[in-house]
């Protein structure tokens, strides 16, 4: 008899491949519930269930029951009940796959609020957390089990906030908010031809379908082609208690690298958005703080670190990344969410990281005891090497610099402004240099960045989507340039003054954040000492010649995966 699911404390060690069967992410779930971190109790339902749902279009006999159990096995736990009106138990339900595909797989936050979950929390005198939460499924649900655009949301959201003279959704009370919210049941019924769904059952199965789907839609599919990930792979569904982020002003969803991604120095890297949830870190359309102090200077937000706000959150923080990172003996990328205080682990997962923060984070962790010297040689993706020799700035050039973003993935390039894919196509065929600007990149947008020459955003931080994507094509990227101020009609940008057309030629420097106009002359700088310490390893292994050390690192790879 087939098992279609299996919950976070059960025991994967038995499995020939457990990324295959459960994806990465349960995985990971299943390793950090063993190891004893705050993880929200839940359950993994197997790509194989996904492969039987693409094939029949319908689910196998024994799945609901099984799907039944578990969902008491949760209630239990965490002592709440799936659709009570009493002590209500919601949901979240994300995508899971074998190979990590940030942000382009769908994720439906809150399953289970309805009209009667609104209720309970407002009478507990929580309003604000109800009728934000309520706002927040009504959308996400809608987009992602309806296929109705954001735009269509946002422009109900703008227009109310452009009514009441408000500048920002924080700015919202409860009686705006229930306003919005009304507004957009009739836009759902609008577009569906019926009520928006609040029996918490139809809810959970719409959601484990469209998350399932989601492996087909188009901004998956470019991914894994960049990417090479085979298709038919697929994707595993976790359904985990929800947490909330934006319960309170002690409450908070953030990501935390246990080292820092773009200079490889071991100290926590990381942002946090205060009463939020986990798509608004990765989104880049709100302004996050900083998770170390010592970040502050280099961030655009001038309020409170982590480290100062939550001090005992930011202890247990650094304890749980320390523990992962020495289990899984690689950086980790870690999502959390803080419900009142409370610190709860939603993901770890292997961190994004230019190719200078990889070498040196490799020879540390050699130096640590975490990992061996052939781990370390085999840790480098040689196609990357590449960009150790990546010009940078000639340190004599004194142009005029626009503004100053965030450094998110490394490098100088140099290219031709554009603000649409359609654009940099016409370019890329007159083999022109493009940078990409936009506000904040979506996933929808993978496309657009593996094509660019570099990437540039006004909004978002070191850990939105821009950033992580980025430095996984390997592409320079700043973001947060928060001085510039695009005008999409025009095809122009302008920051200090100074206007830019689509057209007009930049350079950005993805080590510094620094944007200039014009074409910056670069130089080639020296190897790390860290990249040659690899490469007197490599030595001890590889007897060949070493003329070009591209090629001489990756046949030392071979050697050693041969040995093994």
């Amino acid at each position: 008899m087939n098992q279609w699911i299996y919950s976070f404390d059960s025991d994967i060690n038995d499995l020939d491949d457990p990324a295959k069967l459960i994806g990465n992410k349960g995985v990971s779930l299943s390793l950090m519930t063993s190891l004893g971190l705050p993880v929200p109790e839940g359950f993994t339902i197997t790509t194989n269930l996904n492969h039987y749902f693409q094939k029949h279009d319908k689910f196998p006999s024994g799945f609901t029951e099984e799907l039944n159990k578990n969902i008491k096995i949760v209630e239990k736990s965490s002592s709440a009940i799936f659709g009570s009106s009493k002590n209500p138990l919601l949901f979240s339900v994300r995508s899971g796959s074998q190979r990590s595909m940030p942000g382009m797989l769908d994720t439906v936050l809150n399953v289970g609020f309805n009209r009667d979950v609104l209720d309970f929390f407002e009478n507990k005198g929580l309003s604000l957390f109800a009728w934000d939460t309520w706002r927040r499924f009504l959308h996400m649900f809608s987009h992602v089990v309806y296929k109705i655009e954001h735009f269509y949301f946002d422009e109900i959201l703008d227009s109310y906030l452009l009514g009441a003279g408000l500048q920002f959704e924080k700015d919202l009370e409860v009686d705006d908010i229930e306003e919005i919210c009304n507004q957009y049941l009739d836009l759902i019924e609008e577009k569906i031809g019926s009520p928006f769904p609040e029996n918490v059952n139809d809810q959970l199965w719409l959601a484990i379908k469209a998350v399932m789907n989601s492996w087909f839609n188009e901004r998956a599919i470019d991914y894994r082609k960049i990417n090479s990930i085979p298709e038919d792979i697929g994707t595993a569904v976790n359904i985990q208690k929800m947490v909330f982020g934006n319960f309170d002003e002690n409450s908070a969803t953030g990501v935390v690298f246990s080292r820092n991604p773009e200079n490889g120095d071991r100290k926590l890297k990381g942002e946090y958005i205060i009463r939020s949830q986990g798509e608004d870190i990765v989104s880049g359309f709100k302004t996050p703080w900083v998770i170390s102090t010592i970040d502050k200077k280099n961030s655009p937000s001038t309020l409170y670190s982590l480290e100062e706000l939550l001090p005992d959150v930011y202890r247990d923080i650094d304890e749980f990344t320390e523990k992962l990172e020495n289990y899984f003996s690689c950086i980790q990328d870690i999502e959390f969410t803080i419900e009142s205080g409370k610190l709860w682990i939603l993901q770890s997962r292997k961190a994004e990281v230019n190719i200078k923060a990889a070498v040196k984070i490799a020879i540390d962790m050699e130096k640590e005891g975490l990992i061996s010297k052939t781990d370390a040689i085999l840790s480098l993706q040689v196609d990357r090497i590449t960009k150790l020799l990546t010009p940078i700035i000639d340190p004599n050039f004194k142009n005029e610099i626009l503004t100053k973003g965030l450094p998110a993935s490394s490098g100088v390039v140099t290219g031709k402004v554009v603000f649409d894919y359609l654009t940099l196509t016409n370019f890329r065929k007159n083999k022109r240099n493009t940078i990409l600007v936009l506000k904040e990149t979506s996933p929808n947008d993978v496309k657009a960045m593996n094509d660019s020459t570099g990437v540039l955003t006004c909004q978002g931080g070191m850990t939105s989507h821009a950033a992580v994507v980025a430095r996984g094509l390997n592409k320079t990227c700043v973001t947060g340039a928060r001085d510039i101020k695009i005008d999409f009609e025009n095809k122009r940008f302008h920051c200090g003054g100074v206007f830019v057309v689509e057209g007009d030629i930049i350079t950005i420097n993805g080590g510094t954040g620094e944007v200039l106009f014009g074409e910056a002359p670069t130089v080639i700088p020296n190897l790390p000492e860290s990249f040659l310490k690899i490469i007197k390893w490599s030595k001890e292994i590889n007897k060949g010649k070493d003329n070009d050390l591209v090629s001489f690192l990756s046949e030392t790879q071979k050697i050693i995966q041969k040995s093994k």
